[in-house]
């Protein structure tokens, strides 16, 4: 039979035309027999000693000869089931093999079995069986593939523009500047951050988690993005909503929206003054924020406040803290707490890693804490998604 590289092809045509049948055996001669067993029945036999993985199949069936129950052989025809395993034509064995023969070439692929001798009508109808079958689970498995392509790069283009809602820059300031890290879970992350500049003085900031992960979490942290309440103006005059009342009007609005599934998320909010160095924060159900002092200290903030989007009547503490030069203040998901082997969540071997970083440069801070979590998957994927955002007090106004 002639052969060529490339996939199986699958022929299209009626029930009722002669099925192609390659018969793959070592034994000189034996295609005559096969061909004389089913003389009177349209099926056409092709001969050939073996096959290899990848060679394409102009077949309807394979029959592969097991001679005997000597290893050898055995080991042959599971050799070429397993390459054919995933043709889209169905693969037989001519033979009279024994049971564990049997079990071995089933879990190989194998669909049944033809003894010299048999009925010939009666095989040519299983053998239009399997084939058809073959072919239709071939037809599905390419649209499945297809789909699951197409889902790619609706995934890839969903990440993109996730990304693109994230800050391009950093805003620029005279006392302090901020670093952030996103390392999605899947394609598209639950976390979310952002850094903006509100007037001349202040820069707010939040990072938010919603539970979860994948397609359903990334949209309600566009929803956070949107909803979010920063400012009350009018006219020309504005006024800097606080961040437990923005925590609040975003929990309304959580609430009011009326999604089927409770969206719970979690989120601190904060506004950075930077004249006075002065940080006002809100916490919602979030991982309380690090202080890390100039000498490795670190101190965990107060701040209390449930999740969002879940009761109505919930309130937020309002915080407040005066940063000296040479403290960071540092925000992350509980994606972070990821550090123990296994993808374990571990606070207190968190804080080890922030300590044993706490004197790097900011990012090198930032991707060490990153690299934890990373070393601890064991080689797999996140286990959740990881954010973190750190602002780090430079000096004096006009000192940076």
């Amino acid at each position: 039979m002639a052969t060529s590289s490339g996939s199986a092809r699958v022929d299209s045509r009626p029930s009722d035309h002669t099925l192609r049948l390659l018969l793959i055996s070592s034994r000189p001669g034996l295609a005559e027999p096969v061909r004389r067993m089913l003389a009177d029945v349209p099926v056409d036999v092709d001969a050939a000693d073996t096959i290899l993985s990848g060679m394409s199949l102009d077949a309807d069936a394979v029959l592969i000869d097991l001679p005997d129950a000597a290893a050898p052989a055995t080991e042959r025809a599971l050799g070429l089931a397993w390459r054919l395993s995933d043709a889209p034509v169905p693969v037989l064995v001519l033979g009279d093999p024994s049971r564990p023969q049997r079990l071995a070439l089933y879990e190989a692929g194998v669909l049944g079995y033809v003894r010299m001798g048999e009925d010939s009508e009666e095989l040519l109808a299983r053998l239009r069986s399997l084939a058809g079958t073959k072919r239709r689970a071939a037809r599905a498995v390419k649209r499945l593939r297809d789909h699951s392509r197409h889902l790619d790069e609706q995934l890839r283009l969903a990440q993109r523009l996730q990304r693109d809602f994230l800050p391009r820059r950093m805003p620029g300031m005279a006392s302090g500047r901020f670093a952030a890290r996103l390392e999605p879970a899947a394609w598209v992350a639950g976390d979310f951050y952002d850094i903006f500049r509100l007037d001349e003085q202040h820069v707010g900031f939040y990072v938010a988690d919603a539970v979860g992960h994948g397609i359903p979490a990334a949209l309600l942290t566009v929803f956070v993005k949107k909803s979010l309440q920063t400012k009350h103006i009018e006219g020309k005059h504005y006024d800097l909503i606080p961040p437990e009342e923005a925590l609040r009007l975003l929990n309304r609005d959580l609430l009011s929206a009326e999604l089927q599934e409770t969206p719970f998320i979690t989120l601190v909010y904060g506004l950075y003054n930077e004249t006075t160095r002065e940080v006002v924060y809100a916490r919602a159900g979030h991982p309380k924020p690090l202080l890390l002092g100039a000498k490795a200290t670190i101190e965990t903030l107060d701040g209390e406040g449930p999740l969002l989007g879940i009761f109505p009547d919930a309130t937020f503490e309002a915080c407040r803290r005066r940063l000296e030069p040479g403290q960071r203040l540092l925000l992350y998901s509980d994606g972070a707490e990821r550090v123990d082997p296994g993808r374990r969540a571990n606070p207190d071997r968190l804080r080890e890693v922030i300590q044993t970083a706490a004197l790097l440069p900011l990012e090198a801070l930032l991707d060490a804490i990153l690299d934890a979590v990373r070393g601890a998957t064991g080689g797999r994927r996140l286990a959740d998604d990881v954010t973190m955002l750190a602002l780090e007090v430079t000096g004096d106004e006009g000192e940076a």
